[in-house]
């Protein structure tokens, strides 16, 4: 009989997103500037070298973070690299700050799901009470703001609490590993390379006008 595929969740920040496009926006409204008003070809290639910049840094810092999850394990793409942590080697899931996954040897915090701001807290609360939800217990029984439905650090913890649950339910983590389960970290070195050659170029292009 063939395997029954898993189902694979991927959580991204909408706010992030809709970030990154404003920053997009702003950024061809300033070259689509630069170009009408500079009347030199080389102020206009120069001013390709910013834009790349701007571009860049919506994808990479706000567009491109993202958690998956799986019934292997999670995958955590934050801005400079990308870490897997298998579910043996989960230990523990916290809300502190950001979404946080604790393993023994390495937290390995979430860039797409941020704990939320007082602001964040307030209309959580209200959108929570208003559908009847309550704040999820945590596995260690406590229960913080960030564990709010309705924000981006208590939904994406939701999702990877259920899919805990739903493994161990099943007898599908090993459990007493977590000390010894490797949890790979893979650096975005091309991503690092291009921001930090555009940052630098641009500088050098502004200076230059």
């Amino acid at each position: 009989m063939p395997a029954t595929p898993t189902t694979r969740d991927v959580f991204v920040s909408k706010f992030n997103r809709g970030l990154a496009i404003a920053l997009w926006l702003i950024v061809a409204l300033l070259f689509v500037t630069t170009v009408l008003n500079d009347a030199t070809w080389q102020d206009r290639a120069l001013a390709l070298v910013p834009t790349a910049f701007g571009v860049l840094l919506g994808w990479v810092a706000l567009w491109r973070p993202r958690l998956s999850v799986d019934d292997d394990g999670m995958e955590v793409v934050n801005v400079f690299h990308t870490v897997r942590v298998p579910w043996a080697a989960l230990v523990h899931v916290d809300t502190r700050f950001a979404l946080t996954l604790i393993t023994p040897n390495r937290r390995v915090s979430v860039w797409a799901a941020p704990a939320p701001g007082r602001a964040g807290v307030a209309l959580a609360r209200r959108e929570n009470q208003r559908h009847g939800r309550v704040v999820p217990e945590a596995e260690d029984g406590n229960r913080r703001a960030g564990d709010l439905l309705s924000t981006a650090s208590g939904d994406a913890a939701y999702l990877i609490r259920q899919r805990w649950h739903e493994l161990r339910e099943r007898d599908a983590i090993e459990l007493g590993t977590a000390d010894s389960v490797r949890v790979p970290v893979t650096l975005h070195w091309l991503s690092i390379v291009l921001l930090a050659a555009t940052a630098v170029g641009g500088w050098f292009a502004i200076a230059a006008r």
